[in-house]
């Protein structure tokens, strides 16, 4: 059984959209939603387990944290960025997935929760700059990818989405 650690990418916004910053560590014998709420922090809004993948021997399981809004002091901007995915349909993980494609899926998870479930999406108007920054993301899931939505395998080229 390979090693499992869990990526919190913690979400605050200001005039200039989404910021996220990551955290991580070794789930062990805890839980990972209890790692997960570890390493956000307080006052923790929303958690919610929006990706796995398997890189470097390990299962990483991401989740997407809402705290006061506000961006952390490490946080970067989330640039326009499209998502990762495979160019061989028998291979269903993408060759390279860099952070920003991760946090892109995240955004795009909190935006589908944020209109589909009720008490999430209760939970987010409570912060409004994250709430609002949300309204940039195209809502959706992993495997709902559309063409503007996507890298695209052959050029490695970054397709904008809004």
């Amino acid at each position: 059984m390979p090693p499992v650690s869990v990526e919190v990418l913690v979400f605050g916004a200001d005039d200039g959209g989404l910021h996220y910053d990551s955290r991580c560590a070794d789930v062990a014998t805890r839980s990972p939603d209890e790692v997960a709420a570890a390493l956000a922090g307080d006052p923790l809004t929303l958690l919610h387990s929006t990706s796995w993948r398997y890189t470097g021997g390990q299962v990483v399981l991401t989740y997407a944290a809402v705290l006061d809004g506000r961006p952390g002091p490490g946080a970067r901007v989330l640039p326009e960025h499209g998502i990762a995915r495979s160019p061989d349909p028998r291979v269903p993980s993408p060759p390279h997935v860099c952070p920003d494609a991760v946090a892109t899926h995240a955004a795009r998870h909190l935006a589908w929760l944020r209109a589909t479930d009720p008490v999430a999406g209760a939970a987010l108007a409570t912060v409004p700059p994250v709430h609002d920054a949300l309204d940039r993301h195209v809502p959706d899931l992993a495997g709902s990818i559309s063409p503007e939505s996507s890298i695209s395998p052959e050029s490695n080229e970054h397709h904008v989405f809004i």
